[in-house]
């Protein structure tokens, strides 16, 4: 009887050290692909430093820390290095900061492939540019990449101006002269935005019979990724696929991917229709063509795409308005610089901006650039290297997961002295010139930079623009700081608080 139950508990013992044997062996193959890697990399992190790790969760932990930016990512540098290690569960990572390194990463198309965490958003996102590798992906932007050039950006600012309208209207009707979280109203602008631009349903139409706005599931959803770091046995999908954040994760995608579908068919009516000579052009239009044109650039294909730019372009430029408007009404003078150059541009004049008129917004642009450079909307990204690399001492195995984070790369203080500080000045042609190309990334750099860059900064300039000529941004007493946060874009916790007070002689319509 002994010698049986002696046997039956070995057996447990071997059969559970089977099964962490076969998820470690699971988890090595999803992160590394082969063990040879993986030890490699393994080797090279034992003789590298980072942040303090616990056993088998390593630094996953680290994403619930509140103030994990000014923490942990604004002095990694002078904590660390230009080169990190990072343990996600038992499997090191590392996190490039210098600009010379980053080059020689970000620059080469073999290392364009992203590391298992986009996989993460699939069911968030879809598999579009932002999430997809490989062939796919260079075949979606190479074709996608015509619908960003200026000529038809300038056919969007249109859109624009309306969605800006709307936004100072209901700001001077509900919000003049009041404290307000601005994040929550540009959010909505922004949102406006992208469902005209994207989807093609106007801003300034209301009761569109055949689609309800305001039930969009772009609305709502939550990424549940964060959440799986904070409980990293959800990492692996064969174990998140069972649970009840899948399920949900699973049904917001198909809601999705269901009002989009309804969107597409929306825009085949419109264009067989005898009445669109009004009609704007929008993203779905053109990649409908791409689609009617292109055999490999199916339904399922406009779908991804679409739901990357509507998803992807609503917390990521939201969050780049509010902390520039924020900014400027804490640093008054360069408000007041600002417009003044759009008094210089528009002259009184209640015309609405053009390509010309945003083009002149030069201060203005480097105040943009200044808050992207303070909170770069997307402040992590990942890349897995196709080659070995070397960078200064150390060789990269081919293969090796790597961290890089915009946040910390804008605050080194040998490149942007007295970092915390908000200067619009660095990003003048003179201060500009010599400053490496790649310590200034908020959108990424190289042949993964996002496609929708000169799209957002447009974005941006025309909506600041349109509030500075009605308000006069103040701080409210209290409320000037706030902590940055991480979660996958970047948030203020608590908003991002300031006062309206409306200009002697505001614009009040264009």
């Amino acid at each position: 009887m002994i010698v049986e139950k002696m046997f039956e508990r070995a057996t447990k013992t071997e059969l559970c050290t089977v099964l962490v044997l076969l998820a470690l062996s699971l988890a090595i193959y999803t992160f590394y692909g082969n063990l040879q890697t993986y030890l490699r990399s393994v080797l090279l992190s034992l003789r590298l430093t980072g942040p303090p790790s616990v056993p088998l969760l390593g630094n996953c932990l680290l994403v619930t820390e509140k103030d994990l930016m000014r923490k942990w990512a604004a002095k990694a540098f002078d904590l660390y290095g230009s080169l990190v290690r990072v343990w996600v569960l038992l499997f090191p990572f590392f996190a490039v900061l210098q600009p010379e390194d980053l080059q020689v990463i970000l620059s080469s198309k073999k290392h364009t492939n992203k590391v298992f965490f986009y996989r993460l958003m699939h069911n968030f996102l879809g598999d579009g540019l932002i999430t997809s590798s490989g062939s796919k992906w260079s075949d979606h932007r190479r074709l996608i990449q015509p619908a960003f050039h200026l000529s038809l950006l300038e056919k969007f600012i249109d859109t624009f101006v309306d969605a800006s309208q709307s936004l100072y209207e209901n700001l001077d009707a509900s919000a003049a002269g009041t404290e307000i979280n601005i994040a929550k109203y540009v959010n909505s602008c922004v949102l406006d935005i992208l469902n005209e631009a994207v989807l093609g349903v106007p801003v300034r139409k209301k009761g569109d019979q055949l689609v309800n706005m305001e039930e969009s599931p772009f609305r709502q959803g939550k990424l549940m990724m964060p959440r799986r770091f904070t409980h990293p046995w959800l990492l692996l999908d064969g174990i998140y696929h069972w649970t009840k954040m899948a399920s949900d994760e699973l049904n917001q995608k198909k809601r999705l991917n269901d009002f989009t579908r309804q969107m597409i068919q929306r825009r085949r009516l419109i264009h067989k229709s005898s009445n669109n000579n009004n009609e704007r052009k929008c993203l779905l239009d053109y990649m409908i063509e791409i689609s009617d044109s292109n055999p490999h650039f199916g339904e399922e294909d406009i779908v991804n795409e679409a739901c990357t730019f509507m998803l992807a372009g609503q917390d990521s430029v939201g969050a780049a308005v509010a902390f520039t408007l924020f900014l400027l009404a804490q640093n008054p003078d360069c408000q007041e610089r600002c417009h003044l150059e759009l008094e210089q541009i528009f002259d009184s004049s209640n015309r609405a901006p053009s390509m010309g008129d945003l083009r002149e917004m030069r201060y203005m642009e480097m105040c943009i650039k200044e808050a992207l450079r303070l909170y770069p909307s997307v402040p992590l990204i990942a890349r897995k290297l196709g080659e070995e690399v070397r960078l200064g001492n150390h060789t990269l195995p081919a293969g090796s997961n790597i961290f890089i984070c915009p946040y910390a790369t804008h605050r080194l203080a040998h490149i942007y002295p007295d970092p915390e500080k908000f200067q619009p000045e660095r990003f003048s042609p003179e201060n500009s010139e010599h400053r490496h190309p790649y310590a200034f990334i908020p959108f990424s750099a190289g042949p993964r930079y996002c496609i929708g860059n000169r799209f957002a900064i447009m974005e941006i300039k025309t909506i600041v623009s349109r509030l500075l000529r009605s308000f006069q941004l103040l701080p409210v007493p209290g409320k000037t700081t706030f902590e940055a946060t991480f979660r996958i874009t970047l948030r203020a916790s608590g908003g991002l608080w300031v006062r309206l007070k409306p200009r002697d002689h505001p614009i009040t319509a264009h």
